[in-house]
């Protein structure tokens, strides 16, 4: 014996029984009995709702987030580089001040991380 699947397919009993017993076909299934359009069916899964570029910070406001200034993170990388380069070259010479210009080429790093 054959039945439809939610797409309206024959298939058999057995597979029917294996297909009908998925959540998400039952919801689609539900979805198309309703006749939704693609795009409510879509937020009824939840698509879209949320995006990278808003979070709800507080219950009453939402806020962009702002996004990183690319050229002054490049500067500070640049110098970053800069430092540890001069760090690793200080190395045959003074290891004290060659470990002090690494340490200080991580505290750039935090800080172009944090622009």
């Amino acid at each position: 014996m054959s039945v439809k699947d939610v797409y309206g397919k024959k298939v058999s009993e057995q597979n029917h029984m294996i297909f009908a017993h998925n959540p998400t076909s039952i919801l689609i299934n539900e979805l198309k009995n309703k006749k939704m359009s693609d795009r409510e069916i879509m937020n009824a899964k939840g698509y879209g709702k949320r995006t990278r570029d808003s979070w709800e910070y507080s219950d009453t406001q939402i806020k962009k987030q702002e996004l990183p200034d690319a050229r002054k993170h490049q500067i500070i990388s640049f110098i970053k580089s800069g430092v540890r380069i001069l760090g690793y070259a200080l190395i045959p010479f003074n290891l004290v001040t060659a470990t002090g210009v690494l340490i200080l080429s991580e505290v750039i790093g935090i800080i172009e991380e944090l622009v």
